[in-house]
């Protein structure tokens, strides 16, 4: 996969691939900031505990795509990156991350 690039998904087309159950979210916040407020299907694997092999396996035996998230879209774009390359499919990183979904009206869960 080495001319792939990670693509950037805007919140409303990642809400429309999480309908059609097209995408793994991939939090990579800590577990205090995941639990604080995250996307209802987000998958929490921090950076700071990446595991590249899990992401492949998940993949690979669901045949999806991966989307990583973060808080505004930092820390999920170097993780994405880092992941590029052991996959076989599309990876993305939510632009603007967590806080772009939320200002557009998109729900959080475990917010307080």
């Amino acid at each position: 996969m080495t001319d792939a690039t990670v693509s950037f998904l805007e919140p409303h087309e990642l809400d429309r691939l999480i309908g059609e159950e097209a995408v793994a979210v991939i939090d990579v916040r800590e577990p205090d900031e995941f639990a604080a407020g995250h996307i209802e299907t987000a998958i929490n694997i921090p950076t700071s505990n990446f595991d590249i092999p899990a992401l492949v396996d998940l993949t690979d035996e669901n045949d999806i795509d991966l989307v990583f998230v973060c808080a505004v879209g930092q820390r999920s774009f170097g993780a994405a990156n880092a992941v590029l390359a052991h996959v076989d499919c599309d990876v993305s990183n939510l632009k603007g991350g967590i806080q772009s979904w939320a200002r557009a009206g998109f729900d959080l869960e475990g917010e307080s």
